[in-house]
């Protein structure tokens, strides 16, 4: 996904990338004191809110709250109002509510996607957590933490503004294809290298499978494109050659002359119905992807055990995972739990995040909803979802620490083993860690975007001719300020690297 200064591919490691360390093993503990937490029968009562993307959760959202506030009031004598958005109105309605200055505790965030985390610390929203904070009222959580991890929870002026939610630190960008179609056309997944080589499937679909959509896209699922030759993963702010021990950045601009031929791919799949129409007005790809008629779409964090729950998403049907890029680490700060600076209880905010994060009673009941009801327990590791329960908002990755998580249908056992041999083998970008000062930007950046907004997502789902708007795309980034924008990238970019003697 290009942004104004992020873009989607697949990326590498290299020797000069080397000094940076991925994950650990096993979670570091902070060097800091932990003092003891405050005990519940000391506190004052309070009532806390908590705002975040889900999926439709159910009938029993209520009964679920009830049960976890019973739970949450007994260890820190606080109630939560759980507040779960769909995925399409979070960023507009928690817009909302921050500009009107309404109060509330907890929400959900990320580094480059819902509640982004630098702008909203930019217009003042998000509280700093400072390590006394931390320390006193989340050290249980912080342990859990590897240390090497902890910078990329630092903004650009080096303090912490969230939590992370900690899970896979490590993307990679896979087709996910229901095996039902695959098994029936035969498909040979490991010839399967580029977009380019799924076109005879997704034709086979086309002309045998009446009321399929070959490949599914909407506004927050797009970004086929890779470019195995460059370094230039989401979340990344420069893009640069593999092979380029200089680091040079390319321009947005130039990527985008280089994707010509992708969006002329994608215009002709487009046009011969490979791919669904509504796809740059269809906001939630998951809402068309539930009917089970998607062959292939996209998931760009591929995580051990993922099938599971993309097996949800598309009408219990059974899916394969096919990469379509390198592994690439990206650390911590693409989920995490931000304190509003609205909250009227910080304190008692972040030692609910610290529950969230380290208690697993209460992430498998938020997660996973009550037992005997909602789910059943097939032993200590494992349980199976009951079909139709009335809860089920399948986002256990948005509530909290992920490898305190029961397993479930096809998770194997070693799956949290495999997700950190994972983010332990995951490729380090040089660019890793490095973010752009947009303080003598801003405008521009403002700009940019919505020029994107007008023709990025056209393009990416072929609904446009790349004969007639890529060059108009282009003209419109060059009136907006993109020049300024790649220029200033380049100038903080070289400083980076000549901070770290490259």
């Amino acid at each position: 996904m290009i942004t104004s200064l992020t873009v989607l591919a697949g990326c590498t490691s290299d020797k000069a990338s080397e000094t940076t360390s991925p994950a650990a093993t096993t979670p570091a503990a902070s060097t800091s004191a932990t003092p003891a937490t405050p005990a519940p029968s000391t506190l004052p009562e309070v009532k806390l809110t908590f705002y975040y993307p889900s999926n439709p959760p159910g009938k029993d959202q209520a009964l679920v709250n009830d049960e976890i506030n019973k739970y949450v009031k007994s260890k820190i004598n606080a109630t939560v109002d759980l507040k779960p958005l769909s995925f399409d109105e979070y960023d507009p309605k928690l817009n909302t509510i921050m500009a009107s200055g309404e109060a509330f505790d907890v929400a959900w965030g990320s580094k480059y996607w819902l509640l982004s985390y630098q702008p909203n610390i930019d217009k003042g929203a998000l509280l700093e957590l400072t390590d006394t904070m931390i320390n006193k009222y989340a050290s249980e959580a912080r342990k859990n933490i590897p240390d090497k991890f902890w910078p990329d929870m630092k903004a650009t002026d080096g303090k912490v503004y969230g939590f992370p939610v900690y899970q896979i630190a490590a993307k990679t960008k896979s087709l996910v294809i229901q095996k039902q179609y695959a098994d029936k056309y035969k498909l040979d997944v490991n010839s399967i290298k580029t977009y380019k080589d799924l076109e005879p499937f997704l034709k086979s679909i086309k002309d045998n499978e009446k009321d399929v959509i070959p490949f599914g896209m909407a506004q927050n699922s797009w970004g086929l494109y890779t470019d195995p030759n460059l370094v230039a993963a989401d979340g990344l702010a420069v893009a640069y050659k593999k092979d380029d021990k200089t680091y040079t950045s390319i321009t947005k601009i130039q990527q985008l002359q280089n994707k010509k031929d992708f969006f002329t791919t994608m215009h002709n799949w487009s046009k011969a119905g490979y791919i669904n129409e509504d796809a740059p007005l269809l906001k939630n790809i998951t809402d068309l992807k539930k009917k089970g008629k998607v062959a292939v779409s996209l998931e760009f964090t591929t995580k051990p055990g993922g099938e599971v729950d993309e097996m949800a998403n598309n009408g219990n049907n059974a899916v394969i995972y096919v990469p379509i890029s390198d592994s690439y680490f990206t650390g911590v700060a693409s989920a995490m739990q931000v304190i509003s600076k609205t909250s009227k209880n910080p304190e008692r905010a972040l030692m609910f995040i610290n529950l969230l994060n380290t208690d697993k009673v209460l992430y498998n009941l938020i997660s996973n909803g009550i037992e005997g009801k909602h789910y059943t327990k097939k032993d200590d590791k494992y349980i199976e979802p009951i079909k139709d329960s009335g809860y089920a908002p399948n986002v256990d990755w948005v509530f909290g620490n992920q490898f305190n998580a029961y397993l479930k249908g096809a998770q194997t056992a070693d799956v949290w083993d495999k997700t950190i041999k994972l983010n332990e083998s995951a490729m380090v970008p040089v660019s890793y860690g490095f973010d752009v000062n947009r303080d003598s930007i801003k405008s521009e950046v403002a700009n940019v975007t919505a020029v994107d907004n007008e023709f990025q997502v056209a393009l990416e789902t072929g609904a446009v001719d790349p004969a007639d708007q890529l060059q108009k795309y282009i003209d419109k980034l060059k009136a907006a300020g993109q020049d300024k924008i790649d220029a200033e990238t380049t100038k903080q970019w070289q400083a980076f690297l000549k901070a770290k003697g490259l």
